[in-house]
């Protein structure tokens, strides 16, 4: 028996081939991605409950289970190829229980083998794939490839989550009831029922309305009738999906030629074939589908961070700015032009002022968990806020404004689109020492990313003689310093400001050693009412811990160092997106491929009796192409239109506009996709040369 089933294996090596290439590749390509998103490197810089995590977890649970369906497909190809021999075994005596032994062991092995081959070289394959990335990322000690031996596992709960899967499909396999029915295997179709015309537009409704819904329902929700959505909603995507099996479908199974007799019957065995094999072809095409997007989607998440990149320099900016409490013995101009000296650095538009927190009653708005709704409260002298001088404002921001008396205008960093912190919410100022309030009313906004990141909810501007009458009699432990200053070739300024953030963080002292939502006047608060603050910890900043800039108070704004920095996050953020396109674009170009030969494996037999009835080369070729063209022309423009609405709906859904940064992105993306065409076109006109030859 060993000798028999060793003569039918030899005549069917591509196959088991195929299947270990099917099971290798998704295992290393998921291996490899989560040893590069677990390791330590990615995880320290990406925060807890990020945006980031979120989207990189879902966009590889997306391509996880495309690899994963892909996968079991190949497997169903495997077995197709495979009825055959057992067919024959059965014929002549061969008991399921013996067949079923050696199935089980040929699929064992063949899983253990692919599957353990993927997790070794999953190691150099993350670690090569990362120093690519390093060329035209940033590359420093901080970025240095460390892999966590934690990533092994979601790999290997992958490959055995297969192996069972694969396990169950050839036990189903072998317990069909008669030889008959192994042997039809091969020659099994999947007819569907007539597809009535109405079912193509339907499903482009629904794909349209399951992405509004899903991406743009909760942000309607919380803006215009404050209500916030629960996660659920997220299940209209799956409109979306449907919309898609539908579109598929109906572009497979429905003929539009019917009209035309003379061009249907001209058609007729091109028309056919994809029929037979409808429910297949659309299943295979919508995973395809879904892969196509995730690239598409993958790339334009990257692409933002890139576009934004170090985009901290601002017309409202200064290239150096920083805040401390004015009782703190800080640097100041003398050690700022002294430092700057020292590296040839020449200072320009230096300014330096003093600033005051006064407590602030605002109204904002505010998540309800009991009711799920945005409620509108009023802050009654619960925090406070820096107020500055109208001609300090002038004199460092440069712009000429004017604040009445009894008025304030708001400072909001540049662009603000805010939704929860209102510009004109502040009613009324209180003076933290004295006890006395100020009514004021809203006269606009002005913009500053100096002022603006240094104080919650906002900073504000105020007349020269308000505010004097306001600060009257406060403690110095309120007030705080106020520098900001431009430099001669900021691109040469990167020692200089590391210099001077050293010495910063040097004279740091407990006056400034706090967490970044801390607040002096609700620490007061708290501590008057004997109560735990819970942004009362100390931050204890360090220079050799750059990363905690981005979590304390008093934190200084050197825009090379943000930008520096901000590089890092970016680097880490596209290369995990980069990555998942990489993942996706592999998946979807493997199974085109193995889709568009077993097109012409099956049909084999087919094309030889076309022959016979005296179809020329040409014919056969016609034939050919045309199913092929769909199987990869269908998924690529629906997945590439699919990508391009769905980033476009995010983007306005945010926030209502869609920013110079995303048209950019959306051109950008728009370019990928095309790309994306190109790559598959290339993978189609080899599928479809391998395709002749076995046909031909």
């Amino acid at each position: 028996m060993n000798k028999i089933y060793k003569k039918l294996q030899k005549n069917t090596k591509g196959q088991y081939y195929l299947l270990s290439f099917c099971v290798f590749l998704p295992v290393l390509l998921v291996t490899s991605f989560s040893l590069m998103y677990f390791g330590p490197t990615v995880q320290e810089f990406l925060p807890e409950g990020g945006d980031t995590r979120k989207m990189a977890s879902l966009l590889l649970c997306i391509t996880a289970v495309g690899c994963f369906v892909f996968t079991v497909y190949a497997s169903g190809l495997f077995f197709r190829v495979k009825a055959r021999e057992y067919g024959i075994l059965m014929a002549l005596g061969t008991e399921k229980r013996q067949l079923k032994r050696l199935l089980f062991q040929e699929l064992s092995v063949v899983t253990a083998v692919s599957s353990l081959v993927g997790l070794l070289l999953s190691v150099p394959a993350s670690f090569l794939i990362w120093k690519l990335f390093e060329l035209f990322i940033i590359s420093n000690e901080q970025m240095t490839y460390r892999f966590g031996a934690a990533g092994f596992l979601p790999g290997i709960l992958f490959a055995c989550v297969l192996a069972c899967v694969l396990g169950i499909v050839g036990r189903r396999f072998i317990n069909r009831s008669d030889i008959m029915e192994i042997l039809r295997t091969q020659q099994k179709t999947e007819m569907v029922k007539e597809i009535k015309r109405w079912t193509f537009p339907v499903g482009i409704v629904l794909i349209v309305l399951g992405i509004l819904l899903g991406a743009g329902l909760p942000q309607v929700a919380a803006r215009v009738w404050g209500i916030g959505l629960p996660g659920i909603v997220n299940l209209f995507y799956l409109l979306s999906l449907v919309g898609i099996y539908w579109i598929l479908l109906s572009a497979v199974a429905q003929s539009r030629t019917k009209k035309n007799r003379s061009k249907y019957y001209g058609n007729l065995v091109s028309i056919s074939l994809m029929r037979f094999t409808a429910k297949a072809t659309t299943k295979n095409m919508c995973v395809m589908t879904l892969l196509i997007f995730v690239c598409g989607f993958s790339a334009f998440y990257g692409m933002q961070y890139i576009l934004a990149g170090g985009g901290v320099q601002t017309k409202n900016s200064k290239d150096f700015s920083l805040h401390y409490p004015v009782l703190e013995e800080q640097i100041g101009k003398e050690e700022i032009y002294d430092t700057a000296s020292s590296y040839g650095i020449e200072v320009t538009d230096f300014m330096e002022y003093t600033a005051t927190n006064l407590v602030v009653s605002y109204n904002a708005k505010d998540f309800n968990e009991e009711t799920s709704r945005y409620i509108e409260v009023y802050r009654d002298k619960e925090m406070a806020a820096i107020f500055v001088t109208e001609s300090d404002f002038e004199k460092m921001s440069r712009q000429d404004i004017t604040v009445a008396p009894g008025t304030y205008q708001t400072v909001t960093a540049t662009g603000y689109n805010g939704f929860f912190d209102y510009e004109d919410g502040l009613q009324e100022v209180m003076n933290p020492d004295t006890g006395k309030t100020y009514p004021l009313t809203y006269a606009g906004t002005v913009e500053s990313d100096v002022l603006a990141p240094f104080s919650e909810p906002f900073a504000y501007v105020v007349g020269d003689e308000a505010y004097q009458e306001m600060t009257e009699g406060v403690r110095d432990v309120y007030k705080e310093r106020i520098i900001s200053f431009n430099v001669v070739n900021v691109e040469d300024s990167y020692d200089f400001a590391k210099d001077l953030l050293a010495q910063y963080v040097e004279h740091t002292t407990d006056l400034s050693n706090h967490m970044g939502y801390w607040n002096i006047w609700a620490q007061k608060m708290a501590d008057e009412a004997g109560e735990a603050y819970m942004y009362g910890d100390k931050i204890n900043m360090t220079i050799e811990n750059n990363m905690l800039l981005g979590d304390w108070k008093y934190a200084p704004a050197f825009n090379i160092i943000t930008a520096q920095d901000r590089m890092q996050m970016i680097s880490v953020y596209v290369m995990l997106s980069l990555y998942i396109f990489i993942i996706s674009l592999a998946a979807v170009s493997v199974m085109a491929y193995v889709r568009s030969i077993s097109v012409a494996a099956y049909n084999k037999g087919l094309f030889e009796s076309m022959t016979k009835l005296g179809a020329d080369a040409h014919y056969k070729r016609t034939v050919l192409k045309k199913q092929i063209a769909r199987i990869v022309q269908y998924p690529g423009i629906i997945g590439c239109v699919l990508g391009f609405t769905f980033a476009f709906v995010m983007n306005f859904m945010n926030d209502g506009m869609i920013s110079a940064i995303e048209s950019k992105a959306l051109a950008i993306l728009a370019v990928m996709l095309l790309g994306m065409g190109v790559v598959l076109y290339t993978v189609y006109k080899y599928a479809m040369y391998k395709a002749e030859k076995i046909v031909m």
